[in-house]
């Protein structure tokens, strides 16, 4: 299924919640539907994220007959919260934002919760990350004025890479971000793909981490690509990659990275790719930023004689002209989710992970689930 390791808490309350039970049943409905086309089904789960035409006949203005009871969904009119409250049929409660000529932000709810209701804010640290940190922390706040129940769920958690010090002198930038999500007032902390899952460490109260493998990995299943191969640019995503090719029933190899601590310059050293030539590649990461370490995979790949090479992210960063850069490279598409505000896709395209955090955040109360096991390939599966 689509929710990673909040799976079965999803499942014990989606029979509770008739919101959860109608979007499950419209998921399976258009998996049924996409299966002639795509000539497969959707590898272990029940849907790849929702379309707009169902997000728009889930939507509710306000939560009403059916809706999951005392909830509401703080966040921008457009975008991922606005998907979540009609996944869940939750009240949306608005967020707009006034920027001064000086940078500072003045953030305005249009409306309040009611006393005592459950409230999930939606707010990604998309570059800017110190001013969208800043305006998280203000929902966050003015619901916890009305609630002790404050979910902040951070799709993209700024600083995760900052978890530990590598060089003397260095601040462990994520224990600050932590205390202050806390001191603000949140509760329960839910993140997708997060960088470090040593980042969740630094938080007290409950925090999960959930994946977007399963909607990346079903958009991939329904292309055509020739004898595929899924491969992480460095060490640290074997599981990712992993659990990737297992959904696209692909093999899968990681590259051999190192990074000067100093410079940033990344280099790759080496891979086990098996043979590769002509086959389509998927770079699967959980964030691309400038690109760097793509770019240096995709031109090592080009090298080894694969196919197309497709870049795939849960968040599409991509600042200043790093998408030219990664197409320069070889790269046919890249791929990402919503987890960005402002990203349009480009010439790529944008999974939907309203699902996901729809399903975690109507799993209260559940605390991260511990981190996969590295194991061999499974049954029928080769590394490369």
């Amino acid at each position: 299924a689509v929710f990673g390791g909040d799976r079965a808490c999803i499942f014990n309350h989606w029979a509770q919640h008739p919101p959860l039970r109608h979007y499950y049943q419209s998921c399976a409905a258009r998996q049924r539907a996409a299966a002639p086309r795509a000539g497969r089904r959707h590898p272990r789960g029940l849907c790849a994220g929702p379309d707009t035409a169902s997000l728009s006949k889930l939507k509710s203005p306000a939560a009403g007959a059916g809706a999951l009871a005392g909830l509401v969904v703080i966040g921008g009119r457009d975008g991922l919260s606005a998907g979540v409250a009609g996944m869940l049929r939750a009240a949306h409660v608005k967020v707009d934002v006034r920027v001064f000529p000086d940078g500072e932000g003045k953030v305005t709810l249009d409306g309040r919760p009611e006393a005592g209701a459950r409230a999930a804010v939606v707010h990604s640290m998309s570059p800017p990350v110190d001013s969208n940190l800043v305006r998280a922390l203000s929902m966050i706040r003015e619901a916890r004025r009305f609630t002790d129940d404050v979910t902040a769920a951070i799709p993209y958690m700024g600083y995760a890479r900052q978890d530990q010090a590598f060089l003397d002198g260095e601040v462990v930038t994520m224990e600050v971000v932590a205390g202050l999500l806390e001191s603000a007032g949140a509760s329960r902390v839910v993140v997708i793909d997060i960088h470090s899952e040593k980042a969740l460490s630094h938080f007290s109260v409950p925090a999960s981490n959930i994946s977007a493998v399963p909607e990346l990995a079903a958009h991939f299943a329904g292309r055509d690509l020739a004898d595929p191969l899924v491969v992480s640019p460095d060490a640290g995503g074997i599981d990712r990659a992993r659990r990737f090719a297992e959904r696209l029933g692909a093999g899968y190899a990681v590259l051999e990275k190192e990074r000067d601590r100093h410079t940033g310059e990344v280099r790759i050293v080496g891979a086990d790719l098996g043979g590769s030539e002509g086959r389509d590649v998927v770079l699967v990461d959980d964030m691309i930023s400038t690109g760097g370490s793509i770019v240096k995979a995709a031109e090592f790949l080009r090298r080894r004689g694969c196919g197309r090479i497709f870049a795939a992210c849960t968040h599409a960063i991509l600042v200043g002209s790093a998408e030219e850069r990664i197409r320069g490279a070889g790269v046919s598409e890249i791929v990402g989710t919503n987890t960005i505000d402002g990203w349009s896709g480009g010439r790529g395209a944008v999974v939907n992970v309203a699902c996901t955090l729809a399903g975690a955040v109507a799993g209260h109360g559940r605390s991260s689930a511990a981190p996969e096991v590295r194991g061999p390939p499974a049954a029928g599966q080769q590394r490369a």
